[in-house]
């Protein structure tokens, strides 16, 4: 294995475009950020993420892993348990990578119907449908939870409301029965949700339907 260290968060953005590197091995308690706001960046690029941190609290856990983290250890870890988790992940990433990359799965808004290029395919409510249009139209960019709200849900979101997450939790869950992967859609935190990968996707227009 090749490492580089970056002792902050400024550090590891800097460095994520010449090192590209594999797996990224992430603190949460960097000194400049909160590590979780380097999740997305990393995995949107391909990187497996391990969060190693000190919090063993269960909200911490949930929270990198549906942030798009691939694992999660509690300081202190073991050498041998690490090395074993990281050929782990790496193996997953590989085994996703090959079928993944020739993947063109097809957005059907008229039909409500998301369809894998082997005939699998899943229908959405309106509502999801409407998410899913969201995300891939932004390109990569992340759609705030107010935004799905007031264009899914049609309401303003208010404080406590955990409707929009509901959604993109069934959301989630009807692409992975099809075998759209795990890491499809991605939290980022404070700005909303992302499609990790959107050119894995053909959004089908009224008049390709027609």
């Amino acid at each position: 294995m090749e490492v580089l260290c970056a002792p902050t968060g400024a550090d590891a953005q800097q460095a994520r475009g010449s090192f590209q590197p594999d797996m990224v091995l992430l603190d949460l308690s960097l000194p400049d950020v909160n590590g979780l706001d380097l999740v997305h960046g990393f995995t949107a690029g391909g990187a497996g993420v391990i969060v190693v941190t000190a919090s063993a609290e269960e909200e911490a856990r949930v929270t990198a892993l549906d942030t798009g983290a691939d694992d999660y250890m509690v300081k202190p870890v073991l050498v041998n348990e690490l090395s074993a988790r990281i050929r782990a992940v790496h193996r997953r990433l590989q085994g996703r990578a090959k079928p993944m990359a020739s993947l063109r799965i097809a957005v059907d808004p008229t039909q409500r119907l998301v369809t894998m290029p082997d005939g699998q395919n899943t229908a959405l409510t309106e509502a999801e449908m409407l998410t899913m249009e969201a995300l891939l139209q932004a390109n990569a960019q992340p759609v705030s939870r107010d935004d799905i709200s007031l264009l899914a849900l049609r309401r303003k979101l208010h404080d406590d409301d955990r409707s929009v997450d509901q959604l993109v939790m069934k959301l989630r869950r009807k692409l992975g029965e099809i075998g759209c992967g795990e890491r499809v859609i991605l939290s980022v935190r404070r700005q909303g949700y992302v499609i990790s990968t959107p050119s894995l996707f053909q959004l089908i227009s009224e008049d390709e339907t027609a």
